[in-house]
């Protein structure tokens, strides 16, 4: 958990604490018929590498989401069910205004090329971004909108999920930043919780309680309509998307599986 949320600051209690990521855990947990109880640990945001290292330590953490690659899926363990149902690929993007005419012309993935791409520290996306010809740009999460703003990078991608709930308050601290409603990027890339490798038992409940979510309805239902994922639902229109497709080549058979059953857009 940030320390800067809510909850670490002590203005939320955990019961009333609701970001999707952990509602869709407290779903999964209870759809699992496991007594299974979620322990909030507060920490300085680290990067993705970082937490990493405490899931292969099993300490002080053995559960996070992140975008996956094959590394991860090598060293952790994985339920492998896309917990944005495969919605994280569909990369739209923030860019300056001074830029968005620019952006709007674009009509294949060489004049996107043109443009360059900020990413956090460590995010497989940055890889797949690369080897489908950008140029990329790495900075910490908390900092990329205003390094965007601030001419560091000319586009920032983001998942078609949360790019209009992010939007909303960095644009109070970038104020020359705006989302492009007309052009998306898309590869396969799903998000899933991972797993200390010291608990498969844990991993094996969860997997099986966002199957019977999904299964149900449950999952699509919190999907469309938490207030964090809601607003991309709501106010983007996929029929007037001019998607430029995109390759992710290292995308595991499990993770294509994954994505063929599960996946919205695959």
């Amino acid at each position: 958990m940030d320390q800067q949320s809510a909850y670490c600051k002590g203005i939320t209690p955990w019961d009333q604490y609701s970001e999707y990521h952990v509602e869709l855990l407290r779903l999964a947990t209870r759809l699992s018929g496991k007594d299974i109880k979620i322990t909030p640990v507060c920490m300085d945001y680290p990067t993705e590498e970082r937490r990493v290292s405490m899931l292969l330590a099993n300490d002080p953490i053995n559960t996070v989401y992140f975008g996956t690659s094959q590394d991860r899926e090598d060293k952790l363990l994985a339920a492998y069910v896309p917990i944005y149902l495969g919605t994280t690929g569909l990369r739209l993007f923030m860019v300056r205004d001074d830029n968005l005419a620019a952006l709007n012309g674009v009509r294949s993935i060489n004049d996107l090329r043109k443009f360059s791409m900020g990413q956090g520290l460590g995010w497989p996306d940055s890889k797949i971004l690369i080897e489908n010809g950008f140029t990329v740009a790495d900075g910490r999460y908390k900092t990329l909108h205003k390094m965007l703003d601030a001419k560091r990078f000319d586009l920032y991608p983001r998942a078609f999920w949360q790019i209009i709930g992010e939007w909303s308050w960095m644009k109070d601290q970038a104020p020359n930043i705006t989302v492009s409603p007309g052009i998306a990027l898309y590869y396969s890339q799903p998000i899933y919780f991972f797993f200390s490798p010291k608990e498969t038992e844990l991993r094996d409940a969860v997997q099986i309680g966002l199957e019977r979510a999904y299964s149900n309805g449950l999952m699509f239902y919190l999907l469309k309509n938490h207030p964090e994922t809601a607003p991309s639902f709501h106010l983007i229109d996929l029929r007037k998307l001019r998607v430029i497709l995109g390759t992710n080549e290292n995308l595991s058979e499990k993770s294509k599986e994954s994505m063929n059953k599960y996946g919205l857009f695959d």
